[in-house]
């Protein structure tokens, strides 16, 4: 059987949207995919994120424990997961470098729509993921489809 990659990336000011970016990366697991976790850098300036406590505090935080995507990333991937917050005004990935990759979007709000489109207009194959009244349990079956998706593409190549 052969490995499957993803990279799931995301951008979190709080944790919410990290919480559904580990819940992708569970569900790429248990498609028995090897993940990368990848948190998208803030845009904001310091003094807007000193501003709320709660974001500095998780900034600072992630910033330890993730790294931004890098270029090695795309060539390392079979697929990548992405989400951003609910309020869709966070840093958003640049698809381009993933045309021809499979992908799907999580979110915690109305946003994937426009991530699933312009995931499709960088090239991005988007699986769709059913919808869930529970983004945590739809995180983890994106997660999941994306990875049996790129297994079975690898498998009929």
């Amino acid at each position: 059987m052969q490995d499957v990659n993803v990279v799931v990336v995301f951008y979190s000011r709080t944790g919410r949207t990290e919480q559904l970016a580990l819940a992708a990366a569970v569900g790429a697991v248990q498609g028995r995919a090897n993940i990368r976790l990848r948190r998208l850098p803030d845009m904001a300036d310091e003094a807007a994120i000193t501003s709320v406590p709660e974001w500095k505090e998780n900034r600072d935080r992630m910033n330890m424990e993730y790294v931004a995507p890098r270029g090695a990333d795309v060539a390392w991937a079979d697929a990548i997961v992405a989400g951003v917050p609910a309020e869709g005004d966070g840093p958003s990935p640049d698809f381009a470098a993933w045309a021809g990759k499979i992908g799907a979007a999580f979110h915690d709000g109305p946003h994937a729509d426009a991530l699933c489109e312009a995931m499709r207009r960088a090239g991005i194959v988007v699986v769709e993921g059913a919808h869930d009244a529970d983004p945590i349990a739809a995180a983890c079956m994106r997660g999941r489809r994306v990875a049996e998706a790129a297994r079975a593409r690898k498998a009929s190549a």
